[in-house]
């Protein structure tokens, strides 16, 4: 996805640059040739623009809005087959609501609490969304700043942020339930760590273990893999603990925290010999397009990717807004779709 850092590059100018040629910063304006030349990099890349229009149509349409940005890990801004459903519905929404973001930023390009105040001062924006992204000294920065942040993929129960997302622990306690269902009781988890960097604290670990002692098992941490949401590792370590525990040790299914882990982990299972779902039965999470595809094609939870995304824009326009006094959490609704990599049977009819 172009980023505003793609045309300050292909300009030979600086960021916010880019953005008060973009946004028509009347307060800090840019001379005509460079912003023809920002608009012509940012055509050229594919990076969209609202249509201009002249301030007074501008009055006319709305007040003077109060400006949004967006911040994520750099590797967001490349294909991601969940992350990039969500920031497409969330550009959707906002062009609908007739809002360009002042940038979209990588929280590698924001780098120092230092620069990131800059960047809030000379774009004047008063709203933040933060996507799969937290860092405390950050985060200090926009509160003292007076911008109001709502998070995506941010359920850290130390932030008082409001959060738009899915009940993920709730999806995977009926995960966990399907494959009890299925007749398990020696279930796996593949997960990675929460901002706190302890796996124990993320939603969908919290889910597969109060799932686990619902059904009255316990947890064995040998079959907990953490894969630091590293697919490689992912892959690595679960074929690890096939060759470390022997057949009656192994777990008989595994519960992954995304579909991006669970596929590299039903490779390594397959050329390890094993049978899916005969086996070790996979459910995964999110539903990614490449989830039924896999063989045998994997169950997976379907969140509402795209929804997230817009529900998200439009709460974070009416919390800039004032329209809520407290933080709040939108967690939209997941369903469970059954495939073959869990011993799903399709019934005839």
């Amino acid at each position: 996805m172009p980023t505003l850092k793609d045309i300050a590059d292909r300009v030979g100018v600086s960021i916010s640059t880019v953005s008060r040629a973009i946004s028509n910063d009347a307060a800090r304006p840019v001379s005509k040739e460079t912003k023809r030349k920002v608009l012509e990099a940012a055509n050229l890349i594919g990076y969209e623009i609202e249509e201009e229009l002249t301030p007074q149509a501008k009055n006319l349409q709305h007040p003077p809005e109060k400006s949004i940005g967006c911040i994520m890990p750099q590797s967001l801004f490349d294909f991601h087959p969940y992350f990039t459903a969500v920031l497409s519905g969330f550009r959707k929404k906002m062009h609908e609501l007739g809002r360009t973001p002042a940038f979209f930023m990588s929280m590698e390009e924001v780098g120092s609490p230092e620069y990131l105040r800059s960047l809030i001062r000379e774009t004047g924006v008063k709203g933040i969304l933060a996507f799969a992204w937290y860092n405390k000294e950050q985060f200090e920065v926009l509160q003292e700043e007076g911008v109001r942040v709502l998070g995506v993929s941010l359920n850290y129960d130390s932030l008082s942020v409001p959060v738009v997302d899915c009940d993920r622990m709730s999806a995977a306690r009926a995960a966990v339930r399907h494959l009890v269902a299925q007749g398990h009781t020696k279930i796996g988890y593949i997960g990675g760590p929460t901002f706190s960097k302890e796996l124990e604290g993320d939603e969908r670990f919290l889910g597969y273990k109060f799932g686990m002692l619902e059904a009255g098992f316990g947890l064995n941490g040998g079959w907990i893999i953490n894969a630091n949401w590293n697919v490689d590792m992912s892959y690595s370590l679960m074929s690890d603990m096939l060759v470390r525990l022997k057949e009656d040790e192994r777990p008989t299914a595994m519960f992954c925290a995304s579909d991006a882990l669970a596929i590299p982990a039903l490779r390594a299972a397959s050329e390890k010999g094993c049978r899916i779902p005969q086996d070790i039965a996979f459910v995964g999470m999110d539903n990614i397009d490449f989830a039924q595809y896999t063989s045998p094609p994997l169950t997976s939870v379907q969140v509402p990717k795209t929804q997230i995304g817009e529900v998200a824009a439009k709460t974070l326009v009416d919390y800039l807004e004032g329209h809520y006094s407290l933080p709040l959490k939108v967690l939209l609704p997941f369903e469970l779709v059954l495939r073959e990599s869990s011993s799903f049977i399709k019934m005839e009819c």
